[in-house]
């Protein structure tokens, strides 16, 4: 009798256990275990969710669900049972609504291949959804997911959007962890730091500046997706293939080359680099006079948009990327050489570098660019604890208020006017005209980082988490985004998955006081309080620096021995 087929809509999981063959072929009674266990906890699970097992296969499994929730919530407590206990079994789920052709025996079609590939991108410990099963999630608040980005997968027509399950105790991978060829966003670019080929080092200053300004110049033209300074600066002086970097930033160009300085000359070469074929699909080669350094840079900048437009398809450019300030060039040279050392962290760089620039403003007041500076180099000995915060806000208010006088109208001081309406005036609609405004002149990581802290602030975490989605394709090396993803959760009394960012915060910036503050603040939440005390007790004595102290004496409470939480007041 011929087997009956039934062709029907039903929600596909897939499962393997990763690096089984491995564990296999070097302890087969170790291997034999975990897919013991596997197996006894995917049947727990899918008869508490009503799935089917329809196939063992090896170390995975192939199931179906009439609900597509059901299948998800089936997945998460496979996750969080398989990673815990004894053995701990390293998972990868799948997950796909589609049409399936069903019988006693089989399963297969489209959906179940869909499946198959969604779940061969994953890593241990996630679980990943595509588009269509993500859509049957809406108003689900017990689930939360997130965009991993579009994929290409194997044998599958069209790219494909992937998510990634982010509850409680669900791996989430960075989208260069998947395994699949992540589709370029199509008009995208990152600035590479220009190499220095002057036989002087110190000239790094100037190159470092050059690129900063293209940055600044593409981060101008409306849809165009310009990678941050901090990420692109990340792979200064790596040896690193372009289509990897291409990868980790999410970008479909790289743009790559070098300045040579000789005397009052200038040989800039630029590059173009198609990340997915690793093709230069232009270079040029500028020799100018340092006298026509801002005529250069809109030439360069202008030149380049036009290159990309050509080459990605088309967005609107300005007649001007750039506008010189009316300053010799020698003065521009110290200023750009000052921000280079302020950038460099240290307490004697910053001072140095504020001290260069209140020369330089005490020559030419009217040069905007330079007050902002001294407010920066203020703003970062107060905030880096070089510096008493409140003296150093107070010496920096100063220079802010004359920028903003000069010319309020830039992206930096629009950035400031907000986080004064936000942080000193509490007036949130004024805050979010001042980012708005912003966002209007530049797409800058800082007005989604500011956009996302103000809503936190009132409670909007979704509304916040999706400008930090944002900060995220701008700037995905930036130990801010992380930190400040953490801190929603933490508004949210999800601390587990709070620390979860702030420690990728901390492996980015090892001195990111506040992420570990609230990492430590996490755990005493939890009431994990012996832990929260060895975890402050464990970081490094640095004078002025309460971290340390008021960590120790807030756990020292939390486990009521208020005589050590005392002492720590006292």
């Amino acid at each position: 009798m011929k087997e009956k087929k039934v062709r029907q809509l039903a929600a596909v999981m897939f499962t393997d256990i990763v690096g089984y063959t491995a564990l296999m072929e070097g302890d087969e009674e170790a291997a034999i275990k975990v897919r013991s266990r596997h197996r006894k906890v995917f049947q727990q699970e899918h008869e508490t969710h009503q799935g089917e097992i329809i196939q063992y296969y090896g170390d995975g499994a192939l199931s179906i669900f009439k609900s597509a929730i059901e299948a998800v919530h089936c997945a998460i407590g496979i996750q969080r049972l398989l990673k815990e206990g004894d053995p701990v079994v390293p998972v990868r789920v799948g997950l796909h609504m589609g049409d399936i052709v069903y019988s006693n025996t089989e399963v297969y079609g489209d959906g179940v291949n869909f499946a198959s590939r969604i779940e061969s991108l994953g890593v241990a410990g996630a679980i990943l959804l595509s588009g269509k099963l993500n859509d049957e999630l809406k108003n689900q608040k017990q689930i939360s997911t997130r965009s991993l980005g579009i994929f290409e997968l194997k044998n599958i027509t069209n790219p494909v959007e992937v998510f990634s399950v982010t509850n409680d105790g669900i791996t989430v991978p960075a989208p260069s962890e998947l395994k699949g060829k992540l589709k370029k966003p199509v008009k995208s670019i990152a600035v590479l730091p220009l190499a220095n080929m002057s036989s002087n080092e110190e000239n790094e200053y100037f190159s470092d500046g050059m690129t900063e300004e293209i940055i600044n110049a593409l981060a101008k033209i409306k849809g165009l997706n310009v990678t941050s300074r901090t990420s692109s600066f990340f792979f200064k002086n790596k040896n690193i293939p372009v289509p990897q970097i291409g990868k980790e930033l999410n970008v479909s160009t790289i743009l790559e080359g070098s300045i040579r300085l000789a005397g009052n000359q200038m040989r800039i070469t630029i590059q173009l680099i198609d990340v997915a074929d690793d093709f230069h699909f232009w270079s040029v080669t500028f020799d100018r006079s340092m006298d026509d350094i801002f005529a250069v840079q809109d030439e360069i900048s202008l030149l380049i948009a036009e290159k990309l437009r050509e080459h990605l398809g088309h967005f609107d450019i300005e007649d001007h990327l750039v506008d010189g300030p009316e300053i010799p060039v020698e003065i521009y040279k110290r200023y750009l050489k000052s921000r280079y050392l302020m950038l460099k962290m240290s307490k004697h760089d910053i001072d140095t570098g504020i001290s260069d620039l209140q020369q330089i403003v005490s020559e030419y007041p009217h040069f905007t660019k330079a007050h902002l500076g001294i407010h920066l180099g203020y703003a970062l000995l107060g905030t880096i604890g070089l510096m008493p915060a409140g003296e150093a806000f107070a010496k920096g208010q100063p220079f802010l208020d004359k920028a903003i006088e000069l010319d309020e109208t830039l992206p930096e001081c629009q950035l400031n006017l907000s986080w004064i309406s936000f942080l000193q005036k509490w007036d949130l609609a004024l805050t979010y005209r001042h980012l708005n405004k912003g966002l209007e002149i530049s797409s800058a990581v800082d007005f989604y980082q500011s956009m996302a802290s103000t809503l936190g602030a009132e409670g909007k975490f979704k509304a916040a988490l999706n400008y930090l989605e944002t900060a995220f394709q701008i700037d995905p090396f930036s130990h801010i985004n992380y930190h400040l993803k953490g801190f929603i959760f933490y508004a949210e009394e999800k601390y587990e998955k709070a620390i979860e960012q702030f420690e990728k915060s901390i492996s980015l910036k090892s001195d990111s006081q506040v992420s570990i503050q609230y990492w430590g603040q996490a755990l005493l939440l939890q009431g994990r309080n012996t832990e929260g005390l060895a975890f402050f007790q464990n970081l490094p004595d640095k004078p002025g620096d309460l971290t340390k102290l008021g960590g120790t004496t807030l756990a020292h409470a939390a486990l009521a021995d208020m005589d050590q939480a005392k002492t720590g007041i006292a």
